[in-house]
């Protein structure tokens, strides 16, 4: 006998899965490298039908704001199986980051590796060695000239954030399920001190604004937002319920990140830009938080929409599409592909239809790319350190 539409539809969550995660990994990414590409393209992204005039531009020209949506993702994924109760040991855990992400990072800096030593007259080889030296030790956003004026890829930035924290999860993912508030109050506050005391009233705030102790308050986001969801998910009770605010709380989460990400995008000047988003990030992870959490504690259908079988492919390709996509967007504008009638800087120019087609090709290369890397460098990567973990413990 089946089961009433309706109990489908307010069905419990999956604990070990959050569906609205899928689609934040995916609008992050994708939003994050419709910033990059924009800078080299100036296309004004807006669309009009009929009397209908949409003009994304602000989100577009802030979207590195959703780096902290994708980081504070990162502190929820990683943390929701301690908050299960599903306590990794630091081996298996490490081994787990290991296998998904060095595949596709160590290819992508080789790649990066002899580019920089094809470039004609190239002299600058021992810059390149500490370059590679800080990359391969994820220390590289600790040096300008590793972090800002790398040889390699400047997006990897983010890698060493997210390693760093890799280090910290094990110890600090004990600690946050037994005391969630004590120690979410204590990431959060170190982030402020960090912040307010140290970072903020530099003259320069370029090496510093993306370090991770200015960004415990956005892992702290994700963490606490897994806490709640590991807590409600399952429940049977008021099942309903939990779905309806569940769906207000995404919506709200939603007007809380496109509101602040609309507010950056009217500030001008780079140390201007980064005290913005030094102000924004704790609301901005905690609006993204609201509505990954509510997302994915929502009704079955909305679910559904969260997370298919598109979506879900989008998302496993994201990693190596998040790595590759600036490197790609400069090479084709270096490159003259597609071919562009100005001397150079064809976004200057405003020349039309270059912006679009650039546009357009920039995403398609970046999609084909890494999906061509995920299937045959990150998975046959992981594949082959799986077995060879195994037979080292054998």
């Amino acid at each position: 006998m089946k089961k009433p539409i309706l109990n489908q539809e307010i069905a419990p969550a999956p604990r070990n899965h959050a569906a609205a995660g899928d689609l934040m990994r995916v609008l992050c990414v994708g939003m994050i490298a419709w910033y990059h590409i924009w800078q080299q393209s100036w296309l004004t992204p807006r669309l009009r039908i009929g009397a209908i005039d949409v003009n994304l531009l602000a989100l577009v020209r802030a979207g590195y704001m959703f780096v902290d949506l994708m980081l504070m993702l990162s502190g929820f994924l990683l943390y929701l199986p301690w908050a299960n109760g599903e306590e990794r040991s630091t081996r298996d855990f490490y081994a787990r980051r290991a296998l998904r992400i060095l595949p596709s990072y160590w290819a992508c800096l080789a790649v990066m590796i002899v580019f920089a030593l094809a470039q004609p007259g190239f002299s600058e080889y021992g810059r390149l060695a500490k370059d590679i030296a800080t990359h391969l030790t994820f220390t590289h956003n600790l040096s300008y000239m590793t972090y800002v004026q790398s040889l390699l890829n400047v997006v990897l930035w983010t890698l060493a954030v997210e390693v760093q924290f890799y280090l910290l999860l094990p110890a600090l993912a004990p600690a946050f399920r037994k005391k969630p508030l004590v120690c979410y109050l204590a990431m959060a506050g170190a982030a402020l001190c960090f912040q307010r005391l140290w970072t903020i009233p530099m003259t320069d705030t370029t090496l510093f604004v993306n370090r991770l102790p200015n960004m415990l308050d956005v892992y702290a986001n994700g963490m606490l937002a897994a806490h709640i969801y590991s807590r409600l998910a399952q429940k049977k009770e008021r099942r309903a319920l939990i779905a309806a605010l569940g769906t207000a709380a995404f919506l709200l989460g939603l007007f809380g990140v496109i509101h602040l990400v609309a507010d950056q995008a009217t500030i001008y000047g780079y140390e201007e830009l980064r005290h913005g988003q030094l102000d924004r990030r704790w609301a901005i992870s905690a609006c993204g938080a609201l509505a990954l959490a509510g997302g994915s504690l929502s009704f079955e259908p909305v679910r559904r929409v969260f997370s298919n079988r598109v979506v879900r492919f989008l998302s496993g390709i994201s990693f190596n599409f998040y790595i590759w996509h600036q490197w790609l967007a400069v090479k084709l504008k270096e490159w003259h592909i597609p071919p562009y009638l100005a001397e150079e800087n064809p976004n200057q120019a405003g020349e039309m239809p270059w912006q679009l087609h650039y546009t357009l090709l920039c995403f398609a290369a970046a999609l084909a790319f890494a999906t061509l890397m995920t299937y045959l460098v990150e998975k046959p990567g992981a594949r082959l350190g799986r077995k060879l973990l195994e037979k080292y413990h054998k």
